[in-house]
């Protein structure tokens, strides 16, 4: 049964390691739906956060397959009971015929905060879930979105087990 899987990788922090990884998922017609890219807090390494839609098999197909990239140390599944995942969104909603106070009813309830307002817009920053957040946009849709940006998702183990270990 397919649903979304999130894999973290670390990754030596090398010019194209990203094209070589996504390039797994291309050859193979999978799409990424998140992509996120940091400093691993170890000298010369990234850690990549990916979410995918895919099945168990095929998560861990992508597993094998990424370890075989050389610049890959190492790739696991991020199961969603046994790992915390957050996400990040700005979002600029319209106030065109729509009272304010109907639009921060709306945001506060996710604990979304005002960060610009405009003649004819409001801008808000959000933190949560991927569910959550997919949820604030559903929420917020019928008012109008203007512009909205994700982060992607950043995601840890549960516990004290790292992936940098």
């Amino acid at each position: 049964m397919e649903h979304k899987q999130i894999i973290g990788l670390l990754v030596h922090n090398h010019p194209g390691v990203l094209l070589r990884v996504t390039s797994l998922f291309t050859r193979r017609g999978f799409n990424i739906d998140s992509l996120t890219v940091s400093p691993a807090g170890i000298d010369g390494y990234s850690r990549m956060t990916i979410r995918i839609n895919g099945d168990d098999a095929q998560a861990e197909q992508f597993i094998n397959q990424m370890m075989k990239i050389i610049d890959v140390k190492k790739a696991e599944i991020l199961p969603d009971d046994d790992s915390v995942a957050s996400e990040l969104i700005l979002i600029k909603i319209s106030t065109q015929n729509r009272s304010e106070n109907d639009i921060l009813s709306i945001t506060s309830s996710y604990h979304a905060s005002v960060v610009n307002i405009g003649e004819n817009s409001i801008t808000f920053r959000a933190s949560g879930t991927p569910e959550k957040i997919d949820e604030l946009v559903e929420e917020v849709s019928p008012f109008g979105i203007l512009e909205m940006a994700r982060t992607g998702i950043a995601s840890l183990e549960k516990g004290d087990k790292c992936l940098n270990s």
